[in-house]
């Protein structure tokens, strides 16, 4: 089952063969989009401020809501987004076929299947949420916004689905699958990917003047410092085990079909549902949460025994179908 298979070795490697050229070319844009940040956050605040004190909008009032952390991030994403075509071309990854994006009938049928399964496993998690929590339709919600919402709930869940499964999935599996073989690759990865999920720790803020919107030239390196540590201050068993889960989920299905569509399809349509979810109903805190969760599905049992019978299913069973059905995957 964790046997190296030719269609996820990076460099048109054998799978007898080991390269760790994929792990240095991720950790030059990693270190490069993180400096890259910690020297842009500040200046890119004080740009909407003046451009706030010049010409003041909604939008600009609404940038400058935003803690500091978020440019950060979101800062992070500007050189890894540029960087991909490169990266995707050193690794060999000439052709959509490669990166495991063919463009036919049976890739369309595997993205609607795994965007259904990621909006019932949503819909199962948060129907027990509104059953046993304390889950309330808001205040200012109306019909006549839901398409509003949807829509904008689907734009978030195909941007952050393309982007991180191409990114982890991808990439960085794919790169520790060539480096070090089928089952660190998929198990680092998750790992990894449960630890970026632990942002900056909102304590810190306390000790800063302005707090979360301190805007000194040097805070990008301190948010980039807290962000890389971030973990070992607000660490919690509960969310780092659903998100290490859910990871695993994603690159087994991956690894089963070697169609980066399905891992796509089955983020998107939890992010979706989460999004959604949370400009339709309110989640307030209770005692159940601990065994149903919340809006993001990683502090409550039902998720993580969910995607774990998840995963052991696909351990278990091979989605990829016959022979034939496999074979046509690949073309395109």
């Amino acid at each position: 089952m964790f046997k190296r298979e030719k269609e996820l070795m990076l460099f048109g490697l054998a799978t007898n063969q080991y390269s760790f050229r994929g792990l240095w070319l991720f950790l030059f844009i990693y270190v490069g989009a993180s400096l890259f940040a910690a020297l842009l956050t500040a200046p890119a605040y004080w740009g909407v401020q003046w451009l706030d004190a010049i010409s003041p909008s909604e939008t600009t009032k609404w940038l400058l809501g935003k803690r500091i952390d978020i440019y950060y991030d979101r800062l992070r994403w500007v050189p890894i987004i540029l960087g991909l075509p490169w990266m995707v071309k050193e690794c060999g990854l000439f052709s959509l076929k490669s990166i495991g994006m063919p463009i036919n009938s049976d890739s369309a049928k595997i993205f609607a299947k795994f965007f259904a399964g990621g909006i019932i496993l949503s819909v199962v998690i948060f129907s027990a949420q509104y059953v046993f929590a304390d889950v309330r339709l808001k205040a200012d919600f109306t019909f006549a916004g839901l398409p509003e919402i949807l829509l904008c709930a689907l734009a978030g869940g195909l941007i952050i689905g393309f982007l991180e499964e191409l990114v982890f999935r991808c990439l960085i599996m794919r790169a520790v699958y060539t480096a070090l073989g089928a089952f660190i690759g998929i198990v680092a990865t998750s790992l990894f990917f449960s630890y970026k999920h632990f942002k900056v720790p909102s304590s810190i803020w306390n000790s800063l003047p302005g707090g979360a919107y301190n805007s000194e030239w040097d805070i990008g390196f301190f948010v980039g410092y807290y962000d890389t540590i971030g973990i070992s201050h607000n660490f919690s068993l509960m969310p780092f085990c659903s998100l290490f889960m859910f990871a695993m989920v994603l690159a087994m299905i991956y690894v089963r079909t070697k169609v980066l569509w399905g891992p796509i399809a089955m983020h998107a349509g939890i992010v979706f549902s989460i999004q959604a979810y949370r400009k339709i109903f309110d989640i307030l805190p209770c005692p159940q949460q601990e065994y149903v969760g919340n809006a993001g599905m990683t502090n409550g049992y039902l998720a993580l025994v969910l995607l774990s019978i998840i995963f052991v299913w696909l351990c278990a069973r091979d989605i990829k179908g016959d022979s034939k059905s496999e074979n046509s995957l690949q073309d395109g």
